[in-house]
């Protein structure tokens, strides 16, 4: 009779134990969901590497490529995230647009992977 008794007792007891698990697991959802659609939404300005290349190009070759790639700064180009939330980043430069499509920024023209071959400056 003591051991049914106690068995009775804990009847009870499963059902608040269950619906504070349920009530867990249903917070950690809805905090996960808010997670995944907080990082969805955040803007990104910065562009690809090959549209920066392309931009970059357009500018370079607007100046007939005396300038140096070093020096052109592509707008919204920022793929180290070091302008991130800075709205006056110059944008990266066109040497790191050349290198990070495998083309050499200081290769001479005549080499397929110049930069400047890729860009068509004159010789």
């Amino acid at each position: 009779m003591v051991l049914k008794m106690k068995t009775r007792n804990m009847k009870g007891l499963s059902l608040p134990i269950e619906m504070i698990v349920i009530i867990a697991i249903a917070v950690l959802v809805l905090v996960v969901l808010a997670a995944f659609f907080i990082g969805s939404f955040k803007q990104t300005n910065s562009i690809g590497d090959t549209a920066a290349l392309g931009t970059g190009c357009n500018i370079w070759k607007s100046s007939a490529c005396t300038q140096s790639a070093s020096l052109i700064n592509i707008r919204g180009y920022d793929p180290d995230g070091l302008g991130t939330g800075n709205k006056d980043y110059p944008g990266d430069t066109l040497t790191k647009a050349c290198s990070k499509t495998n083309y050499d920024p200081t290769a001479d023209q005549s080499l397929p992977n110049s930069c400047k071959r890729y860009c068509g400056c004159p010789q």
